[in-house]
């Protein structure tokens, strides 16, 4: 059983091991565990564990196959852009472990002001940022084992997911049925030509965060009514087009899940295409993130399935039925918002 990678966590021999690391690391930094190592998350594509010292929580993550390059990733960036990413405080890239301090409180929690709108304009200010920085070290990120969502790849990596009706569930409830599959086939040519115009239109690909919302960004009010942001949690990040960052809308969104635009969202969207400026014109840039946000989902999709795709009998029914549903939902966008450009 514990061969599985959905139990895997669960062996007794993995978490002696696991705690033993933790202790020896935390020892070696002068914060020596003091107490009982606690769980905090086990899913199939990862755990994270906290370990209490004297100066604060230490946080502990093993990454399975499908984010096997998080600490290798997590270590660059901390050294690339440590103003905004979580410090690593040790790495096992070859055994897919790492370990950070408590980075204090969430975004969720100061979203709960509420200045949702705010504070996202300001993250998206950051990211771009971040984004435009990591364009040269494209080919790095690449080299550390970041999966390859470039435009280019996106039409065979859907023909790719279509053809693997058991990774679909097709016909499980909430799941793609027969007739999903049968239309986003007919969609794959179209799925390409865009691929190819969002590639030629730039921004360069680079880094994308993917799994982006208020609990993966740690907020901290400072002198003056500035805010500090970091972001942590890697293990959907991938490199694409910058733009495919923003087919996830934050929690906080009024319609989080639709495709329907909203007065917040479209503020959201424009401001952060002012800081791309520079690369294109504006009428450009709002073209391609029309594209973006119609070709996002088989990003959003292939993250499901990669995570969970092997071992989909063997996920709790609860988390299977998530699977299912996610996988179906993001590749209908593509399908809704893929015909909606056609129509315009």
């Amino acid at each position: 059983m514990f061969s599985e990678p959905a139990y895997q966590w669960r062996d007794p021999a993995w978490r002696r091991a696991a705690e033993a690391w933790i202790r020896r690391h935390a020892a070696r930094l002068g914060q020596p565990v003091r107490g009982h190592i606690g769980d905090v998350r086990f899913l199939p594509w990862s755990a994270v564990l906290r370990a209490p010292t004297g100066r604060g929580d230490l946080y502990f993550k093993a990454c399975g196959a499908s984010q096997a390059f998080e600490p290798a990733l997590a270590v660059y960036l901390a050294a690339a852009q440590p103003d905004c990413m979580i410090p690593v405080l040790a790495a096992d890239p070859a055994r897919g472990r790492l370990l950070m301090p408590d980075g204090g409180a969430l975004l969720t929690d100061a979203i709960r002001e509420p200045d949702g709108p705010n504070h996202w304009r300001r993250v998206l200010a950051l990211l771009a940022g971040v984004q435009q920085a990591m364009i040269p070290h494209a080919a790095d990120l690449l080299a550390l084992g970041l999966p390859d969502r470039r435009p280019l790849v996106l039409s065979g990596l859907l023909a790719t997911l279509l053809e693997r009706p058991n990774r679909l569930l097709i016909g499980r409830p909430g799941a793609l049925t027969t007739d999903d599959v049968a239309r986003l086939q007919t969609l794959t040519a179209r799925v390409a030509d865009l691929a190819a115009e969002l590639a030629a239109a730039g921004p360069p690909d680079t880094y994308v965060h993917d799994d982006l919302h208020e609990d993966h960004i740690f907020a901290r009010p400072e002198p003056g009514g500035a805010w500090h942001y970091t972001f942590f949690d890697y293990g959907d990040a991938c490199l694409t087009h910058p733009f495919m960052q923003l087919v996830a809308r934050p929690r906080f969104a009024p319609g989080r899940f639709g495709i329907e635009g909203d007065k917040i969202m479209d503020s959201l969207h424009e401001d952060y295409l002012l800081r791309w400026g520079s690369f294109v014109s504006l009428p450009a840039l709002r073209r391609a993130l029309s594209i973006a946000l119609a070709l996002g989902g088989i990003m959003r999709a292939a993250t499901w399935i990669n995570a969970c795709g092997d071992q989909a009998d063997d996920l709790s029914p609860e988390l299977r039925g998530f699977y299912a549903q996610g996988v179906a939902f993001w590749l209908r966008q593509v399908r809704a918002r893929v015909e909606g450009l056609d129509v315009t």
